[in-house]
């Protein structure tokens, strides 16, 4: 089923730089608006002249940066007493989420400027960042440095592209399929190698008892 974004592409049309930033703001929230398609068509809008560069990345950065400083909050509001209510479902215990908390906080840093340029996961980073309590500062600055790249990347497509800038749609679609079966192969990896820890594990003290 192919969804029909030309409303959105109507109100950009119309509203110009507010509707850039609007819909990067609900992009930033994780809700399905594609950040493609709106960076994509305001590239094609400087194309034509009818948008300048600076003022397009401008509208997109500020708009993905409140959108995701919101969801940011929300997530950090529960925190990981909202992980340890309901780890117990996925067999996971409070200490393996203080554990992953340690380990975001060391390494998820390194990781949120090349997420963020990520195809249908990129503003999911908001989420694990607020939920494992990263530093408000650390979480500004690499997400403003992570959106700015991405926002550049996207408007300067849509201007490379111009009139076939609905191409990006294709490629960012395909690029996101890759992801998700990446992803999905990963978890597969992980959760393989954390059962056959966890059974050597209880082997052993069975073996000790």
């Amino acid at each position: 089923m192919t969804i029909d974004f030309s409303p959105l592409i109507e109100i950009i049309e119309q509203y110009s730089y507010g509707a850039v930033c609007l819909a990067m703001v609900l992009e930033g929230m994780c809700l399905p608006v594609p950040s493609e398609l709106v960076l994509g068509f305001a590239g094609f809008m400087v194309y034509q002249g009818v948008f300048s560069f600076p003022a397009a990345v401008g509208a997109g950065w500020l708009g993905s940066m409140l959108g995701s400083l919101f969801i940011y909050f929300v997530a950090r509001q529960g925190g990981r007493n909202f992980l340890y209510k309901f780890c117990r479902i996925f067999r996971l215990s409070p200490v393996y989420i203080d554990k992953m908390g340690e380990a975001f906080i060391c390494y998820g840093p390194q990781i949120i400027i090349p997420w963020r340029q990520l195809p249908i996961v990129r503003t999911k980073i908001s989420i694990a960042a607020g939920l494992l309590n990263m530093r408000l500062a650390t979480f500004c600055l690499l997400t403003a440095l992570g959106i700015a790249v991405w926002c550049t990347l996207a408007v300067s497509l849509g201007l490379f592209f111009g009139p076939h800038w609905q191409k990006l749609i294709d490629i960012f679609t395909e690029l996101g399929y890759l992801v998700i079966a990446l992803g999905g192969i990963i978890a597969v990896v992980i959760g393989i190698y954390w059962y056959s820890r966890r059974k050597r594990k209880k082997e052993a003290t069975d073996n000790c008892s």
